[in-house]
């Protein structure tokens, strides 16, 4: 719907770009854009921007695809993500350690956060954010080369999401554009529109702004380095010990292909940042730190990771923390006593003989071909029976509503997911007899 001016109609996109011309300005002149023409940006700023970005794409994209108004869904699809193009770029500077900025990160932060509530208060709102970002595509490829020749970065890398539209960016704006004019909107939700725009801008630009110059004292190390949507939990200090957490969730990630086939790169993240908060558990007492695991157990065994999993990450952490700095050996084995209550609490409802038995008869069942791409999946329900009687209510249904997807597996793998629980139900019962009759 268009609006009178004049006598002349106003087109949406008109009205965007002319109530946001002034802080376009003074973006495009800011110090961080005047440094990188110069080729005089530090990488903290470029890396900085880019995690900054992933941060707001992190928020946003889940939020717009999760909107029930269709009108959202006929400007914005799941083909426009930049979130992904943004990993690949941060994952290729990831060898290099390179600092957060802490003033940026929050600011970022907080940005992702005023996302949130407006896809709960006011979704359609969240298009006035969809517009700058958009908008600021049709600068990539000037600034991917410029980019390039600061950093002497070859082809692409590093620039991905600079780059993301190719030579097709112009073509994507006038869809765009017309997308956005085509909207049928009242007087409220064009307003609400037009002022998300406006926020979002002013602070997209005090994020810049952060970003360069910066203080030596503002670089610090973040959770949202290494995951953009993981919040605001702590991760250690230590560049070294950074690097052996990504390597031990890495490690798991690919020991387990249960993990990507359920969770895709998404959860890859979330394994590498939470293995980096786990790192920081060292600074407590061995108490604390099992009532921390234990807690965590509890909420992933809820969301499909039975408690096994979570153990064996914790000695694969231990490892790569220990190869790094060997001298701190017993600071990183207070992680172990955990792992070991994990174990125990598991080892009370089904033995490891047991388990074995209920992960062959899976393989069995199935089939060699099935049970290659999805290997102890037998195990991984028996440990979600285990998790389940020792108080994690959710987490048999949470792996078995996967696992009995019919649009996912056949029949046959459905069946033998259905006999292996009743089995695994059947081991547990008996045990706790057996347990019972021996006091």
């Amino acid at each position: 719907m268009n609006t009178e001016t004049s006598g002349q109609p106003l087109f949406l996109m008109d009205e965007l770009k002319a109530k946001n011309a002034s802080v376009h300005a003074r973006l495009e002149t800011s110090p961080f854009f005047s440094a990188l023409t110069k080729q005089l940006l530090p990488l903290e700023s470029y890396v900085g921007q880019l995690r900054s970005l992933a941060l707001i794409h992190g928020a946003l994209e889940p939020a717009l695809i999760s909107c029930s108004d269709e009108r959202v869904a006929s400007v914005w699809t799941s083909e426009k993500s930049k979130l992904p193009w943004l990993c690949k770029d941060l994952r290729y500077f990831e060898p290099r350690v390179v600092a957060d900025l802490k003033e940026a990160t929050e600011l970022s932060l907080n940005i992702a956060d005023t996302l949130r509530r407006l896809s709960i208060e006011q979704p359609l709102a969240l298009l006035g954010s969809v517009y700058v970002l958009e908008g600021s595509t049709l600068g990539g490829n000037v600034l991917g080369p410029m980019v390039a020749r600061t950093f002497q970065l070859a082809g692409a890398e590093g620039t991905a999401y600079l780059q993301s539209y190719g030579d097709g960016v112009e073509d994507h704006w006038k869809q765009f554009q017309q997308r956005m004019n085509s909207l049928n909107l009242n007087v409220e939700e064009r307003s609400q529109i037009l002022q998300a725009a406006v926020d979002f801008f002013q602070s997209l630009e005090s994020v810049f702004l952060a970003l360069y110059p910066f203080q030596p004292e503002s670089k610090t190390f973040l959770v949202t380095s290494i995951n953009p949507e993981a919040g605001r939990h702590a991760v250690p200090a230590n560049p070294g010990e950074i690097q052996a957490a990504l390597r031990a969730g890495d490690s798991c990630w690919e020991r387990f292909p249960y993990f990507e086939q359920r969770y895709g790169e998404r959860g890859r993240r979330f394994a590498r940042s939470d293995a980096a908060w786990k790192v920081t558990l060292c600074e407590f007492d061995p108490e604390q730190i099992i009532q921390q695991i234990q807690w965590l157990g509890r909420v992933l065994a809820g969301r499909g990771m039975p408690s096994w999993l979570l153990q064996e990450q914790l000695v694969i952490l231990v490892n790569e923390l220990t190869n790094v700095h060997p001298e701190k050996k017993s600071t990183y084995q207070k992680l172990l006593p955990a792992a070991n209550e994990l174990e125990a609490a598991r080892r009370r409802q089904l033995t490891d003989e047991q388990l074995q038995s209920l992960e062959d008869g899976f393989d069995q069942a199935v089939g060699q071909e099935w049970s290659d791409l999805l290997p102890h999946t037998g195990r991984l329900i028996g440990c979600a029976v285990a998790d389940e009687l020792n108080g994690s209510e959710l987490a048999v249904d949470s792996l078995r509503s996967w696992l009995t997807d019919a649009v996912r597996f056949p029949a046959h793998w459905i069946a033998g997911v259905e006999d292996i629980l009743s089995l695994a139900r059947d081991l547990a019962k008996v045990s706790h007899e057996n347990q019972w009759l021996n006091k």
